[in-house]
Formats: C-alpha cells, structure tokens, sequence
C-alpha cells in the first residue's frame, strides 16, 4: 500500500488535480524489493538489447543533449537533400498516470524476462492500493494503473510499453525518437503533398499504438486533442504556416 501525498506545484490552481504531485511512501521492504527487481529487469533489457536505441530516457549513458544532437542531425542531412522537412514533437499528457499494469504484464512476457523476475513483478502489480489523508479521513483505492512518484519500477515499465512504437516499421523517409514519454517525429519529401501523407500515417500509427494501451480513449477525438500536443517545425516558417493550416492540412492535435 502506497501512502500518497500531495506537494502543489507553484503558481497552479489549487482546486485543480493535475496542481499537485502525487508522492507515493512505500513500505520499505517493498520498495528494497522493488529496487532489486527493477536493475534486474533493466540489466536483462539492456544485455539482450531488448529495448530499442531510440529510447533515450531511464538509460545509462543517454542524455537529453544526445538525444537534441542525433535529433538536428537529422534535419540537417535532410535540408541539405531539399526536401520539406516537418518535426512533430509529441507531449503524451499523463502518460505515466495512464498506463496500464496490464500492459506493463503482457511487455514483460513479451521480452523474455526470467519466469521467476515476471511473477514476482506481476504479483507486486496486483491487489495494489493507495491511501489518501484527506479531511474526511482516509481515502482508499485500488490501483490498476499509473506510476505515482516514488515506485523505482516506473520507468522501466514504461520503457517497456514505448519500445513497441519505437519499433515500428516506419517509412524509410520518417523516423521517431524518444526521451521517456517526449517523442519526435521526423519527415521528409519533395513535395508538400507526399509530406502530409506521411505525416497523416504516422500519427495514425502513433494513436493506434497509443489508444491500445490506454494512454488514449478511442473513439474520442476531443480526448485525443486534449492528450497530445505536437508543435510543428519547418526549414521554411513561411512553407510551415500554409502546410497545417491549409484546409486539406495535417490532422495536428493542438
């Protein structure tokens, strides 16, 4: 049972729930044991390279600057070809708050971890609870998703429900890239046309994968607007302004 406390960010509305951050207090045999069994999981994913180079977040050795440089160099090499190049960079909000420890189960089977590590991680996911001290006494809940502040274990199983997008067949002229939940999509064309329809497939791949795992609602365009925020970038501010707000422009989720 994780004990919850709130910490307000400053400046932010405090009647509103995303103005605090959820701190989980674990018992501390459970989190000992949590620790354990995350560098293991991790070192098993990282030995039998199980998890995709163009994750860059939660790894040894990997930084934001790394991930800023191969980023620019990939924009630079496809400015100088002459094609239109667009960069999507895309904001999963809540993302750690939505996934699924049901996803976090079936990723574990899916990349051969040690059967004993995936019981222990699956038993440690289930029957899960949060309590909350409010001014009407505690407030308990079961927990099936999202990884409050605290758990180690976080962002090793979110590397692991990313790495299935991160390994998609994308087109040989678009390219993704990822910082834990911040991705970056590349694309390039010749021509404006070609770009958008890149573009539009991409984004229908990204929302696939992200409406399986629950990070989306499917079926709700308003709930897709409101959890993704791609900011779009152009080697030519002019080209950029006509590409998204044409009337045939690319679906971008403001």
């Amino acid at each position: 049972m994780g004990n919850i406390m709130l910490f307000h960010k400053h400046g932010k509305s405090k009647t509103e729930a995303s103005s605090y951050w959820p701190i989980s207090l674990l018992p501390t045999i459970g989190k000992v044991l949590e620790i354990l069994l995350t560098q293991r999981l991790n070192f098993h994913l990282e030995k039998n390279k199980r998890l995709s180079y163009l994750q860059y977040g939660f790894r040894e050795g990997r930084s934001t600057e790394m991930t800023i440089t191969k980023l620019l160099d990939t924009i630079h090499k496809r400015k100088a070809s002459g094609d239109h190049v667009v960069v999507l960079s895309i904001d999963i909000k809540g993302a750690f708050d939505n996934i699924q420890y049901s996803a976090s189960s079936s990723y574990l089977d899916n990349n051969e971890c040690p059967a004993n590590m995936v019981n222990i991680f699956k038993n440690l996911l289930q029957n899960r609870k949060v309590i909350l001290n409010t001014c009407k006494g505690p407030a308990i809940r079961y927990q099936n998703q999202a990884c409050p502040q605290g758990p180690c274990s976080g962002p090793a199983l979110w590397n692991l429900v990313a790495n299935e997008i991160l390994q998609e067949n994308w087109r040989i002229n678009t390219s993704i890239r990822a910082f834990a939940d911040d991705f970056v999509l590349v694309s390039h064309a010749p021509t404006r046309v070609q770009l958008k329809s890149q573009i539009n497939e991409s984004l229908a791949k990204f929302s696939t994968w992200a409406s399986k795992n629950q990070l989306l609602k499917p079926g709700h365009s308003n709930q897709v607007q409101n959890s993704i925020l791609i900011k779009p970038i152009a080697h030519d501010p002019t080209e950029s302004e006509d590409l998204f707000k044409s009337q045939n422009a690319i679906p971008i989720f403001q």
